[in-house]
């Protein structure tokens, strides 16, 4: 896959939030859109969206972001005594929005990032536009999966032994297709997790929970597209149902085949003209 017009040394920019360096990756004009990681080692904003921030910043003002412990935004934890996951990310992105001026977004959340995404349209409904949602639900249990997945074991036998050897068996479980792992993308998310402080960083923030959404999703009014790929070795494909079955105003897109954790980057052209469909119409 080509690398992005929109490259990585053009697009970056830090933006300092209540005294934390927030690191994003930026491009394009229009309404505003930012697209967010998940939560595992290595995770970072660029390195998730690269490859779908092209097409998107043809339409939207592209707001990548690192969250707090992740890429190059401020390892200090800014998460407050008492404050889920969910609700501290949330919060930190309102924060940004009106240091920079933004008053309403529409977000992508990659999977840890997803509760987030819908704790802000919960929290601040005047200030979200639409809602995506990749691997990640409201809450609930897995049926037909055991616990923990085992992609989630492979990422934590890394996190408590950091070696290159690690980081490709953790990305097999990421991407599947054995065809579009390439040596690349290991490297990439190796350097990314290797980066000073993020290991630690991603460690505290652990020991702090999404909250289980279900009770509250229901006053969410955003509409809401979940992508999914069928072989999600992560975050198990049974999210879906659930999303399906508790978020008011959404719809499902599933990809079959030998499709995993990366859907944006699998199915790239794909996701690139459903997301910007779903987010114009």
């Amino acid at each position: 896959m080509a690398e992005p017009r929109n490259t990585y040394d053009a697009t970056t920019r830090m933006t300092d939030v209540n005294g934390s360096q927030i690191h994003t990756n930026e491009a394009g004009s229009g309404p505003v859109l930012f697209g967010f990681h998940g939560g595992g080692p290595g995770a970072n904003a660029w390195d998730n969206s690269k490859h779908n921030i092209d097409a998107l910043a043809e339409h939207f003002h592209v707001i990548l972001m690192d969250m707090p412990g992740f890429g190059h935004s401020t390892k200090e934890s800014v998460i407050k005594e008492g404050e889920t996951l969910d609700r501290a990310n949330a919060r930190i992105v309102r924060e940004f929005m009106d240091v920079r001026g933004i008053e309403k977004a529409h977000l992508y959340g990659s999977s840890q990032s997803g509760p987030a995404c819908m704790r802000f349209g919960l929290e601040y409904p005047d200030r979200v536009g639409k809602l995506v949602l990749q691997a990640s639900s409201p809450g609930g249990p897995l049926w037909f999966t055991p616990s923990p997945p085992q992609g989630i074991q492979a990422l934590g036998v890394f996190q408590n032994d950091p070696t290159y050897e690690n980081m490709t068996a953790m990305m097999k479980n990421f991407v599947p297709d054995a065809k579009l792992l390439t040596d690349d993308m290991i490297k990439a998310r190796f350097d990314a997790a290797m980066i000073p402080g993020h290991l630690e960083a991603r460690a505290r923030t652990q020991q702090v929970r999404n909250s289980d959404l279900r009770a509250e999703i229901g006053r969410l009014q955003a509409e809401v597209l979940v992508v999914w790929g069928n072989q999600d070795r992560m975050v198990p494909m049974e999210g879906a149902l659930n999303a399906l079955a508790s978020i008011p105003k959404v719809r499902v897109h599933l990809w079959g085949g030998v499709s995993g954790h990366f859907v944006e980057y699998e199915h790239a052209d794909e996701f690139n003209r459903l997301v910007i469909d779903f987010l114009l119409n």
